[in-house]
């Protein structure tokens, strides 16, 4: 029928569900004065006294623009009432296309006057020198937490607006976005827009449409705002380049937003600046072997002393007698504790894992409360007496009594934020503090207004998961206390000593600014671990030099190209058979080595039984990487001529960020 002309086929997009905001506003009409305008009044005085009520406010504010219910409310008469003027021809009536801003409100105070050290002067000398070039190249700024690498970041881009340029800076975290937007801000005003998913669709459309018309120059946000519609990119900032969050892992296309930063700077022949206290191994890696420019920032702004780290061995500390329970917090922290509250000094306490216990357990036949979905425990959570599932979001009622063999010896096992919540209000009655977890974030403004309050004082500890571990500067924070420094260690990943290290480093740079020492205190069962060794010492050169180490001989990244191919289906007969059929496929070659299929770490999750592969191709036998997707290619090729996946999702993963 299409070939004989009966009919065509058009591609017809759906209709944007998002646009522009208009808004009705009013002003006084030409040829109306506050004179004409009181005459007025004065003859609707008794006729109309609501409409002479609106002259006389009129009268105050001429030659004003209002925003028609506004002036309303502030006239304080009812609506018609503005109607009745503008039918009198003295009021008229505009629509105007308003902006919406997400942070519109956020309070940002003028910058503070600020002198360059040597160390900002020199990262800001090579950086603007690749920046006069106007080639690419990419820079690696490998500075302590709280060396001025963000000052860096403003400098450098002033520099690129007053060439008529424009700039990208992403952050890890939307937690951190009103920081960065509030610093931004102060020097640039308007030029800055944000990105991020807790904007409405309307205000991500208007930030969107304003920077594609060139009203914005910088845009911030997380990982998504690396495709902005900005014209003449010549920087892109990534800060704490390192961070895992940095990487799309749950949707296709699975990109991190490093690597596009690089490709789009390549692209538009800008400069990209990756920051970080501790950068990925990757990133150091390619600084050394000369890919990047490697940029030192050894040093804290004005000489300020990194914190002093203690660890205590949570395996020499006493058990409360009469309680199971694990201990919280130690001796030493409880008394560094209360030593800092008597100066009233500010402290944050850190645990990475929310709710209140992470297991919960029956002591009379073994009974480990489970996900229905997933292969992990349920986590409790003291609010309603729920366990949670915090992968696929599976809830229920806590039991009174056990559901195997229907004791009641009940009992919780591990730490999460709310139990040292309540152990902080045992401890420390009348002091205030704020947790900061998913939990207490979900709502609109959540972290800046649990951080806008501590900033201010009103909370003397902050207690949270990752998010309180990042970026996070304020001065009169002189203790950071870590409760368990073992939860990410234990991962079966290659990259959790390397995680650990970086997370450590990271909350322990939260303490101690200006004038205050900071104090870092680190509860670990495993205090002789390498990584804490490193970390005690700020050490991230020797911390990378070991690590390489042991990597380089099992041909792990940075020496290898890695790909994770995940099969996911609800029958596990059927993902191990796929699995293994799509193995025999990969054809044999010496550059590269397969490993699996084997059941992946969370064998179950979300319903769906999980087997994986690891392909890791050297990467000086296949340095692009263009002969793993050549044989990846082929393979997929050939499994689908010769079987069907038959309900089995098969997912390709290169360069990922986790192989859970």
């Amino acid at each position: 029928m299409r070939q004989a002309g009966f009919i065509r086929y058009e591609l017809m997009l759906p209709r944007p569900r998002v646009g522009q905001k208009f808004e009705n506003f009013v002003r006084t009409a030409e040829g109306w004065n506050e004179e004409s305008l009181f005459t007025l009044a004065t003859e609707l005085r008794k006729s109309a006294p609501r409409q002479a009520a609106l002259l006389d406010y009129l009268c105050q504010h001429a030659g004003e623009e209002f925003g028609r219910g506004d002036l309303a409310r502030e006239a304080r008469v009812p609506p018609d009432v503005v109607s009745a003027l503008e039918t009198r021809g003295v009021l008229l009536r505009s629509r105007i296309v308003v902006q919406r801003d997400y942070y519109g409100e956020l309070e940002v105070a003028p910058p503070p006057q600020l002198v360059l050290n040597p160390g900002q002067r020199e990262a800001l000398r090579i950086i603007g020198g690749e920046l006069e070039r106007r080639q690419f190249a990419t820079a690696l700024i490998h500075g302590v937490t709280g060396s001025g690498k963000t000052q860096v970041y403003i400098e450098a881009i002033a520099r690129v607006l007053a060439e008529g340029g424009s700039a990208i800076v992403l952050v890890p975290e939307i937690a951190l976005t009103p920081q960065m937007v509030r610093r931004f801000r102060a020097h640039f005003g308007r030029l800055v827009a944000v990105f991020h998913s807790r904007m409405s669709p309307g205000e991500r459309y208007d930030s969107w449409r304003a920077t594609w018309e060139g009203k914005h120059r910088i845009v911030i946000g997380p990982r998504s705002a690396i495709f902005a519609p900005l014209a003449d990119v010549r920087l892109i900032v990534v800060d704490e380049e390192h961070e895992p969050s940095y990487k799309q892992n749950d949707l296709t296309p699975r990109y991190h937003a490093r690597d596009v930063a690089v490709m789009r700077a390549k692209l538009n022949r800008a400069v990209v600046v990756l920051g970080s206290a501790t950068p990925a191994l990757e990133s150091y890696y390619n600084a050394l072997s000369g890919k990047y420019r490697l940029i030192s920032m050894p040093n804290r702004i004005d000489d300020v002393p990194m914190p002093q780290i203690a660890f205590v061995d949570m395996r020499s500390e006493p058990k409360i007698i009469g309680r199971t329970d694990p201990v919280i917090l130690s001796r030493y922290l409880r008394q560094k504790i209360d030593e800092k509250l008597s100066r009233g000094e500010q402290i944050i306490l850190f645990q990475n894992r929310r709710g209140f216990a992470t297991l919960f357990k029956c002591s009379s036949c073994g009974y480990v409360a489970e996900c229905e979905n997933c292969s992990i425990s349920l986590t409790y959570h003291l609010r309603g007496r729920l366990l949670k599932c915090h992968y696929c979001g599976f809830v229920r009622k806590a039991p009174e009594v056990c559901p195997k063999c229907g004791g009641l010896d009940l009992f919780f096992r591990g730490i999460g934020t709310q139990r040292i919540e309540e152990e902080l209000k045992e401890l420390f009655p009348g002091i205030k503090a704020v947790r900061m977890d998913l939990d207490t974030t979900r709502g609109r403004y959540a972290h800046d207004r649990i951080l806008s309050a501590f900033g201010r004082g009103e909370y003397q500890i902050l207690l949270g998961t990752q998010m309180v571990a990042k970026g996070l500067d304020f001065p009169r924070v002189t203790l950071v206390g870590v409760i368990s420094a073992d939860s990410e260690l234990h991962f079966p990943d290659f990259r959790a000593g390397e995680r650990t290290f970086q997370l450590l480093t990271q909350v322990a740079g939260r303490a101690g600014r200006k004038e205050r020492l900071g104090e870092v205190v680190i509860q670990t069962f495993t205090p002789e671990h390498s990584a804490l060794l490193f970390v005690r010492h700020h050490d991230y050169v020797n911390f990378y030099a070991a690590e390489v180490k042991e990597r380089e001989p099992l041909g792990y990244p940075p020496f290898s190209r890695m790909t994770h191919i995940l099969f996911k289906g609800e029958e596990e007969a059927a993902v191990l058979r796929t699995a293994n059929q799509f193995a025999a496929c990969l054809r044999p070659d010496e550059a590269y080595r397969a490993l699996g299929p084997a059941p992946s770490p969370l064998a179950r999750l979300e319903g769906f039984y999980r087997y994986q592969m690891l392909l890791m191709s050297s990467k000086e036998g296949d340095a692009g990487g263009s002969l793993t997707r050549a044989v990846l290619r082929k393979a997929l090729e050939t499994f689908r001529k010769k079987h069907r996946a038959h309900r089995v999702q098969i997912i390709i993963d290169v360069d990922p960020a986790s192989i859970m």
